[in-house]
């Protein structure tokens, strides 16, 4: 367990111990994995720091870990789509594109996701 500065949380983390505001109202519960929403609100709400499981530098890995697996996923679920025209570099930009604008879209929908 690693207590950090609300400036330094990323969003990925996972809370060690649960987050309350100042009057001790329940802002999100051990174990949660913190999104960027959950970050906006406890800057809202005044939290100065949290503790989250882990060390930075491993909870940084796995989140890299994660985003890599994504990616690799949607460009395997894109090559089976696009198979018969890769040899195309239009296509191939197209391709491209569309695992670039999949990964933005998968990123945007985990750092939103609620836990409350």
């Amino acid at each position: 367990m690693i207590t950090l500065n609300i400036d330094d949380i990323k969003p990925g983390m996972i809370l060690a111990h649960p987050v309350r505001n100042h009057q001790g109202v329940l802002l999100l519960e051990a174990g949660a994995r913190v999104s960027k929403k959950n970050i906006r609100i406890f800057k809202s709400w005044g939290v100065l720091g949290v503790t989250v499981k882990g060390n930075v530098a491993e909870t940084q890995d796995r989140i890299e870990n994660m985003e890599l697996r994504v990616k690799e996923s949607i460009e395997k679920k894109l090559k089976e789509k696009f198979c018969d025209v890769l040899d195309d570099p239009i296509m191939v930009e197209i391709f491209n594109a569309a695992s670039k604008q999949l990964t933005r879209e998968f990123r945007k929908n985990e750092s939103e996701d609620e836990h409350f």
